[in-house]
């Protein structure tokens, strides 16, 4: 072979070599900026300790934590909701702004565990926030009938006198699979996109919205902090009051656990002037009279109203306005809130404590 052509080839080698490595930096470029667009963000030590130990002392003197957290899930979402937080908290032991009906102040869209800590009776009292129930050994209207999206049961279908846990098989956000919340949760937190549209849940965590397994949502990139019609969650649901034929809406989840609420034989009442015997869930307002009071719901050009939340049958992206077409479904959120509130069985205002039903008037309009 001539010098020329030996020349020629390793080029053509040389080339091949340097598209290879190209070819190999822009995978791992794209593999890197996927992991960088996980929900979290931020240095490893933020919670993460490899040996539990630094300057000759103990990081945490109850740990290591699984999964060498530097905290369990109550530690790491403890604490005061400012503007722009990376991490949402749940559980303030100091001074909780809630306002009147929790969008004004310092409360994100679950509510706060603060006041359950106190009181039984507002919100769901939560292993390690709360002492366990003084009066109910299950969750109200527990019948285990009901499955998430991975076929597992809350409780395993039988609730045996346990405290509801944060995650697992006792609690809300991960697999009942397993009764260790961290396992239960295992890659949800890094795995799940912030900010996005969940319109096809899966069976794993991080495919479902917040963290609960099969169930569809929009999620406010600020965990409803200060929350408007333009910027909130968007819930899912379904117009089938309570046969769930879908069971990727919020009011499903709930049903998970308080399923005899959520029998549509239970809701249904004979005689008198409504057909309902208890408050419906997955019901479109949009199917009552054009001249019916809950057609006023928002008022003039009818905005969504973040402290009297309705689901959609899409969650493609946040309605600022409701259309009653779809749009306007009642669920558990429109008047509970799911961690808890200073209220009466965690509801998102003062409906026991006021004369006037409080915010019962945002939907019951001719009733303010």
């Amino acid at each position: 072979m001539s010098a020329n052509r030996r020349i020629k080839a390793v080029k053509q080698v040389t080339t091949r070599r340097v598209h290879a490595l190209s070819g190999l930096i822009a995978v791992f470029l794209c593999l890197f900026a996927t992991m960088t667009h996980a929900k979290v963000i931020g240095p490893c030590s933020n919670c993460h300790t490899m040996h539990n130990s630094q300057n000759n002392s103990l990081v945490n003197s109850s740990g290591p934590n699984h999964s060498l957290l530097l905290n369990d899930c109550v530690g790491c979402h403890t604490g005061a909701n400012t503007e722009g937080d990376s991490t949402p908290f749940v559980h303030n032991t100091g001074t909780v702004d809630y306002n009147t009906s929790g969008i004004e102040g310092d409360t994100l869209a679950g509510g706060t565990f603060k006041y359950v800590a106190t009181s039984d009776y507002k919100g769901h009292n939560v292993e390690g926030i709360a002492n366990p129930d003084l009066t109910l050994s299950a969750p109200p209207g527990f019948d285990g009938g009901r499955q998430a999206a991975d076929a597992t049961t809350p409780g395993g279908g039988l609730w045996s006198n346990q405290q509801i846990t944060c995650a697992g098989t006792y609690g809300c956000h991960g697999s009942h699979a397993t009764s260790d919340p961290y396992q239960a949760i295992s890659g949800g937190h890094h795995k799940n996109s912030q900010g996005t549209a969940i319109t096809a849940p899966g069976t794993a965590p991080e495919d479902g919205y917040r963290l609960l397994v099969g169930i569809a949502g929009y999620e406010d990139p600020e965990w409803e902090f200060t929350p408007t019609a333009a910027l909130h969650n968007q819930y899912k649901g379904v117009d089938d009051a309570g046969q769930y034929s879908d069971t990727s809406t919020i009011s499903y989840f709930c049903s998970q656990c308080h399923g005899q609420y959520h029998n549509p034989s239970a809701n249904l009442s004979t005689g008198g002037g409504s057909p309902w015997l208890r408050h419906p869930t997955d019901y479109d307002m949009g199917n009552t009279d054009l001249d019916s009071e809950y057609r006023n719901y928002g008022d003039i050009g009818n905005p969504y109203l973040p402290a009297t939340p309705v689901a959609s049958a899409s969650v493609a992206s946040v309605k600022s306005t409701v259309t009653f077409a779809d749009d306007t479904i009642v669920n558990c959120l429109s008047c509970h809130r799911a961690h808890g509130s200073n209220y009466y069985k965690a509801m998102r205002w003062g409906y026991a404590e006021s004369n006037d039903g409080g915010l019962c008037s945002n939907c019951h309009t001719s009733k303010d």
